[in-house]
């Protein structure tokens, strides 16, 4: 039987692919002969014909983003962080201005998945409130 929120796993899938992700100008460590770098998510620079949900989606999960990325012992999803650290190191060794490696590509896939599962169980019990709630927490 089908609910109201039925919809929600295959947007956040779809939110989550419109996201990119970059290395920041920000270090890592004190490697100087090969430095690695911070990573970001970014979302398209034009949200504006994005129906407003989902624009407060995508806001939600650059903020999902960042609480993964946050270090500790109490970090956000283990699971996701270790995906998304496989991509940072990926990205870190692209030498710059070099085509995509498949590797990044892959890695960027499965961070994506990561991304919506985490979007998902962290929205799933109220998901316009809990949205609003990280997208704001964004804004902030």
């Amino acid at each position: 039987m089908a609910t109201a929120d039925d919809h929600w796993p295959e947007t956040l899938n779809r939110v989550a692919a419109i996201l990119d992700f970059e290395l920041t100008n920000e270090k890592l460590g004190a490697n100087t002969t090969r430095p690695s770098f911070r990573m970001r998510a970014v979302a398209p620079s034009d949200l504006s014909a994005l129906p407003v949900m989902v624009e407060t989606a995508v806001r939600a999960g650059l903020e999902i983003d960042r609480l993964i990325s946050l270090p500790g012992p109490g970090a956000f999803d283990v699971q996701a962080r270790k995906v998304r650290q496989a991509l940072v190191e990926a990205l870190n060794k692209e030498p710059p201005g070099a085509a995509r490696s498949p590797f990044v590509t892959g890695y960027k896939t499965a961070y994506r998945v990561e991304l919506a599962r985490v979007i998902w169980k962290a929205i799933a019990d109220a998901p316009v409130r809990r949205l609003e709630d990280l997208a704001r927490a964004r804004l902030v």
